[in-house]
């Protein structure tokens, strides 16, 4: 399943929430949505759904148009799978009636039903648990089986919104590679929306990075971390120091991973490149586990200089940083 959204714009009254959004990704691909919230992410996630309309542009499912300004193909009829935040499972059905809910929509009775909900809960390892329901389910399981009734109709296209927020750090990490694992091996298209930039990096083929309604950055997670193309995405992507000397306009980057604090190791290395070290003093320390984060004040930039290192230095203490020239990326808009 292809999918290609072209000039898609949208307003709800004066408010313009999408303006000119264009994507366009092939089957197999999982693509995120990335931005905070009021973006315009789940307005876009909708509108493919065919849950919202659209003004202008149209959106294309495997060469079919199924949204244009005052025309729209029924959400019923786009075969498209939708995961939630709130999982939304039945809490009066059972875990088989609630997979089998989209299957008996199509028609699907008997024996076939029966296969596809065990062929389906078994990919999530939850075939054991048919007889279970909502309520006596832990969080984890509820999204596996939200997941599995989206998949087992067979749709060309499974959006996601936000479906992992409500789980606690352990079980995101866990259920992140368990999503990727399956959507892989079923060789699925999907569109996932989320505001956490780990999870879209670690999760994604491609980011699509909104802005106000607007596509700020696509590409793939490397290029988008690595080569923003404004400050917005930079920060939005990690942490990142934004280059600037006062009274300068133009506007660098460098990620804190690559900032390079010269200690009486390595200072010899640094000799032939003066050009590229600074002097600065310690302004905040904070124990990261096998690092330290530091916020280096350094008189000539407008903002401090983030950077990590093994070892405890005191705040206060003067420290040379090495900004690297082939890391320091230019900024081609604020």
């Amino acid at each position: 399943m292809s999918l290609q959204i072209k000039s898609v714009c949208k307003k709800f009254g004066e408010k313009q929430v999408l303006t000119g959004i264009n994507i366009s990704m092939e089957k197999g691909t999982f693509l995120a949505l990335l931005g905070p919230s009021g973006c315009g992410k789940t307005t876009l996630l909708q509108a493919i759904a065919g849950l919202t309309s659209i003004d202008g542009g149209k959106i294309i499912i495997d060469g079919t148009v199924v949204s244009e300004e005052g025309r729209e193909v029924p959400a019923e009829k786009r075969n498209i799978g939708m995961v939630f935040q709130d999982f939304a499972l039945w809490p009066h059905m059972n875990v088989f009636e609630n997979v089998a809910f989209g299957l008996t929509l199509r028609g699907i009775r008997g024996n076939e039903l029966k296969y596809r909900v065990v062929e389906t809960l078994a990919i999530f390892h939850m075939e054991d648990y048919v007889s279970r329901y909502p309520h006596e389910l832990s969080g984890g399981q509820k999204q596996r089986i939200a997941m599995a009734r989206a998949i087992a109709p067979k749709p060309q296209l499974i959006l996601m919104d936000e479906p992992l927020s409500s789980l606690d750090a352990g079980l995101r990490d866990e259920m992140r590679y368990e999503l990727v694992r399956i959507f892989k091996q079923l060789n699925m298209t999907v569109v996932y929306v989320t505001h956490d930039q780990m999870e879209a990096m670690s999760m994604a083929d491609q980011i699509v990075i909104l802005k106000n309604g607007r596509c700020e950055q696509i590409g793939v997670p490397e290029s988008l971390y690595y080569e923003p193309v404004s400050e917005y995405v930079a920060r939005f992507m990690g942490s990142a120091n934004i280059l600037r000397k006062k009274g300068e306009f133009t506007r660098s980057f460098i990620r804190p991973d690559d900032v390079q604090l010269i200690d009486s190791d390595n200072a010899v290395y640094f000799i032939s490149n003066q050009n590229q070290i600074i002097t600065g003093k310690i302004l905040q320390c904070s124990f990261q586990g096998h690092k330290y984060r530091y916020f280096v004040d350094v008189s000539d930039f407008e903002n401090p200089i983030e950077v990590t290192y093994p070892e405890k230095i005191s705040i206060g203490e003067q420290v040379r940083l090495f900004l690297p020239p082939n890391k320091c990326r230019q900024l081609q808009s604020v």
